[in-house]
């Protein structure tokens, strides 16, 4: 009798980016409310964090994508995102895996604190993101020089980080340090002319959607109907 033969590491990461792009496309499916520019930029993100955290799996390095949280570049704030790998020859190195993107016009990340952006009437009481650091924890990275980024003074990132087992990191939060689990949340907004101290407006409380990450694999696709009503 014929022994079986064992997955191999790269075979497990094939079957793992394969379900999750087939869970994409269900939900994606199921997707309404928020526009093909919401849709698109939901998939895009998604695409993003499976590669992260492949490779985090597959290097056993910590793996993050940033997202910039910048707030004087209009362009950039919280719409801009990349993946960046920890540099196993440097302390407080990071190595760009790629140039990064925007998300689609018109969409952005929206804060994690409600006080940093406008919102209208009906917004879901829990329609904000929730990043893997804490929110006392600043992260600030240099521009990129020869594929690299160092930490110092230079522009500020929130994260979604993944270790080096690929597992997702998840903040403590609260006196019990109980783990708050990461998500982000997508919605159509614009710059905030008004007032400087609250960059971000959301004027539409149903064109929200996000994705909700599992610790250990798989995420959840989040549409308007996900989130609670206040």
């Amino acid at each position: 009798m014929k022994s079986r033969k064992a997955f191999t590491l790269i075979e497990l990461l094939v079957v793992l980016a394969v379900m999750g792009l087939m869970m994409g496309v269900i939900g994606f499916s199921l997707l309404s409310g928020g526009g093909a520019e919401l849709g698109s930029s939901q998939r895009n993100l998604l695409g993003i964090l499976q590669k992260a955290r492949t490779k985090a799996a597959a290097t056993g390095l910590t793996t993050r994508v940033i997202i910039n949280a910048q707030t004087d570049d209009e362009e950039k704030f919280h719409r801009y995102l990349e993946v960046i790998i920890q540099d196993p020859n440097a302390t407080n190195s990071w190595m760009v895996e790629n140039e990064g993107i925007t998300l689609d016009e018109g969409i952005y990340f929206v804060p994690e604190d409600s006080t940093a952006s406008v919102q209208p009437d009906g917004w879901r009481s829990d329609a904000y993101s929730q990043w893997s650091q804490d929110s006392s924890q600043e992260f600030f990275l240099k521009d990129a020089f020869r594929g690299l980024r160092e930490e110092g003074q230079g522009t500020e990132f929130k994260f979604i980080e993944f270790d080096s087992s690929g597992n997702l990191v998840c903040p403590a939060t609260g006196s019990n340090s109980i783990s708050t689990i990461p998500k982000i949340v997508l919605a159509k907004g614009a710059p905030n002319p008004v007032d400087p101290s609250v960059p971000l407006r959301f004027d539409d409380p149903n064109a929200v959607g996000g994705i909700l990450l599992q610790r250990f694999g798989g995420f959840a696709v989040l549409e308007i109907s996900d989130f609670v009503e206040q």
